[in-house]
């Protein structure tokens, strides 16, 4: 065996980043800007009011009080989207709604709230107002010329919606990867009812779920059966139309060796067949068909999904310029501790982290922890890393590298 971080080392030392393109902004979602980016405009592009109520001199409502409320003319009502010809002389207002530009004269807005209507188009305010109250002034979010996002920052809702704010249209981005997904084995069908002695086949439809959450473009090249002939054809297209492969089964010691007959033969020799110090997902299989890289997983389902984990996502996250390509690992309380004996492994076993009353990230291991026991990863939100020897003392603290965002 050797160990987990050797393996990566190799790995992540063969992996590199992929070009710059240019996408429309409602195509850049979870990709990495390739250059910094400047706003060509302010944001606010003006002054504008953040409340529906009036545009004021605030000189006019020094003295404003509930007992001595100011009267003032309203000269007409200015909507979000429009413009007004009237300038706020005093003792007068503009009915503002929130969004609108305040017009000229004033420079103060009253909630609605601190008025009241009066007889002939005249409004009473009640409160007092300083220069600049409830007004967004232009450029108060980004101004022109702003350095808005560096380069790799991670197009998020958020990041999508300022770039919108800016009115830019085309983003410079790292090209967003295309990763084919194999499974391979005969034994693996879709059919209904399930003949006895085959399987279904959950890993490729969980690892392509998992390269799209992670931003990248799965692109589904089916089971493939233990045909030497068929998984050639495969491997070899598989290649060349994506940027990276992700096959599942065939990597284990014993396996039936066409898959390895095949990337053997394709790689010109360049695969290496390891066996980490891990548990699970120990069995895997890495190595370049040109300057493709192809990612043996084990055909356990667990074990399939933690060596995805491991190598194949933080592989993927640096081809599209993500500055922070692995999950967050931090430290939890696990209140019954952790057993285990030594075998010169690592143990990423699957759990559930949460919060206690006091803001204290607390672990509790999931029942069912064999790596054919898919649906114990499924109800778990993070890996317990517990390292080689005898385990975690009872309210000790772990390593759990998160699976999710959401706690």
């Amino acid at each position: 065996m050797i160990p987990l971080e050797e393996a990566q080392a190799h790995v992540f030392a063969q992996i590199t980043q992929l070009d710059v393109t240019s996408v429309e902004l409602s195509e850049a979602r979870s990709l990495f800007t390739a250059v910094p980016l400047k706003a060509s405009a302010s944001v606010p592009p003006f002054d504008n009011t953040a409340v529906d109520g009036y545009a004021v001199r605030s000189a006019d409502l020094r003295r404003a009080s509930l007992e001595n409320p100011v009267v003032l003319h309203i000269l007409g009502t200015l909507a979000a989207g429009e413009l007004s010809d009237e300038s706020v002389e005093p003792n007068t207002a503009i009915r503002i709604m929130t969004g609108a530009p305040i017009p000229m004269g004033a420079d103060s807005v009253i909630m609605v709230e601190d008025t009241s209507r009066g007889p002939n188009d005249t409004v009473l305010a009640f409160k007092s107002t300083t220069a600049g109250a409830n007004i967004r002034k232009a450029g108060s979010d980004i101004e022109s010329g702003d350095v808005v996002f560096s380069s790799y920052t991670e197009i998020t809702p958020a990041v999508l919606g300022s770039l919108a704010s800016i009115g830019l249209k085309m983003v410079p981005v790292i090209r967003r990867p295309r990763v084919a997904v194999i499974s391979t084995g005969s034994e693996l069908t879709d059919e209904v009812p399930l003949p006895l002695g085959k399987i279904r086949d959950s890993n490729r439809p969980s690892l392509m779920a998992a390269i799209i959450e992670m931003g990248a473009e799965p692109v589904d090249y089916g089971p493939i059966p233990d045909d030497y002939e068929i998984l050639k054809e495969v491997f070899v297209r598989a290649s060349k139309e994506c940027d990276a492969v992700v096959t599942s089964g065939g990597v284990s010691v014993g396996d039936f060796d066409y898959s390895k007959k095949v990337l053997e033969e394709i790689s010109s020799n360049q695969m290496r067949w390891m066996q980490i110090s891990i548990k699970p997902a120990k069995p895997f299989a890495f190595g370049m068909i040109g300057s493709k890289a192809l990612f043996g997983l084990p055909g356990n389902p667990v074990s399939a999904l933690v060596s995805f984990e491991l190598f194949a996502r933080p592989s993927i996250a640096m081809m599209m310029g993500n500055p922070n390509p692995f999950r967050t690992v931090t430290k939890a309380s696990v209140e019954a501790g952790i057993k285990r004996s030594p075998d010169g492994k690592i143990h990423f076993l699957r759990s559930t982290v949460k919060f206690d009353q006091n803001g204290k990230l607390q672990c509790q291991l999931n029942d069912g922890q064999s790596s054919h026991m898919l649906n114990s990863l499924a109800h778990s939100n993070a890996l317990a890393v517990v390292p080689d020897g005898t385990g975690i003392d009872k309210k000790g603290l772990v390593e759990v590298m998160l699976l999710s965002r959401v706690l």
